[in-house]
């Protein structure tokens, strides 16, 4: 069975205002599976918004293939391609009421009225506006106006939902609500979605998988687990939540710490960092094997359940950690000791390609 969605060796290149070339995508290739979330994440400039472009057709590419559900779409116009975008900018109608911002592109195709009042019904009910269809779209607010863009996008039944930061102008509210909204959707329509983001919560809260990408090339793509407690490469690691990254040498069957500690790695030789994530850290030594870490604590920061430090090591320099102290905070100034189980370590290879 072919992928939903797959990319095979997609490159772009931009001419700049002085005369040169930037070079978006780098010969990216993926695949995504019918019904799965995948997100584009990235810092800005990385490539995510370019791609998503050209897989809708509103960017063509200077070399690669997109090919969705078998067929090649690389030559073909974005109004012919079986894919809908929900922008940034929800780019809806305000002369128009609900009901046409939604059933607009099913009128343009010539539907029925009577088709296109069942579809629109749905589509509200769908996102939760039913009863609101002869509402004006300058009198909602702006998650509303975000369900009303979803609902328009799927009413002319996609095969594939592209979405651009559509969340960013939500309040951190109203943007988890949605986050939820969108998945649940997701599942229940079970169509694929590309999702661009530069928020990694948003992207580890909703996606089956994440691409990482940086310099127009996907630096791992994975499942959120895996890319958080095992990132392949630096980039990752120190992009995607808080990382401790200790340089370490290799000898043998054994990394070590500049302060002396070592710990058993899987192979012998090549140049290798150590990360540690904050949770990963805590006061109370575990049973098996671990690092321990002494320091004073200069900052900290509670963040309702938990506190974050960071702590001066000296030799090894500052770690961050979220410890549990039963709500009684941490004072700056004094020395503790944290311990990481050897679960907790993940060694990087820095010499992988």
């Amino acid at each position: 069975m072919p992928a939903h969605l797959e990319i095979i060796g997609a490159r772009k290149a931009f001419r700049t205002p002085e005369g040169g070339t930037m070079t978006a995508l780098d010969g990216i290739s993926l695949k995504l599976a019918s019904a799965e979330f995948l997100t584009l994440l990235g810092p800005s400039g990385c490539g995510k918004t370019t791609l998503l472009r050209t897989i809708s057709g509103f960017e063509t590419l200077d070399d690669g293939d997109i090919v969705i559900d078998g067929v090649a779409v690389t030559q073909m116009p974005a109004h012919k391609r079986p894919v809908n975008t929900v922008f940034q900018r929800y780019a809806l109608f305000n002369h128009m009421s609900v009901a046409r911002n939604v059933g607009y592109a099913l009128e343009i195709a010539g539907k029925s009225k009577r088709e296109i009042t069942a579809r629109v019904g749905e589509m509200l009910e769908l996102v939760g506006l039913s009863g609101m269809g002869k509402r004006s779209v300058s009198q909602l607010s702006g998650g509303q106006q975000q369900r009303v863009a979803l609902a328009r996008a799927l009413a002319g039944k996609p095969k594939l939902l592209l979405l651009d930061e559509p969340l960013s102008a939500l309040d951190k509210n109203l943007r988890q609500k949605m986050q939820q909204e969108l998945k649940s959707i997701q599942r229940e329509l079970g169509i694929g979605f590309v999702f661009v983001t530069h928020d990694q919560e948003e992207a580890l809260t909703m996606s089956d998988r994440i691409a990482v990408l940086a310099h127009g090339r996907i630096q791992q793509i994975d499942a959120p687990s895996v890319l958080y407690q095992r990132p392949a490469n630096l980039f990752t690691a120190d992009f995607l939540g808080e990382s401790n990254l200790l340089p370490v040498t290799l000898d043998g069957m054994s990394a070590h710490l500049a302060d002396g500690q070592s710990f058993e790695v899987a192979r012998p030789s090549g140049k290798a960092t150590l990360l540690l994530r904050p949770e990963a850290l805590a006061v109370t030594p575990p049973a098996g094997p671990s690092l321990s870490f002494s320091g004073r604590i200069t900052q900290t920061y509670y963040s309702g359940k938990d506190h974050q430090i960071a702590l001066d090591t000296g030799q090894l320099g500052p770690l961050t950690a979220l410890i549990r102290t039963g709500g009684t905070p941490p004072e700056i100034g004094a020395t503790v000791t944290l311990h990481a189980p050897a679960h907790g370590l993940h060694l990087i290879d820095e010499t992988a390609a």
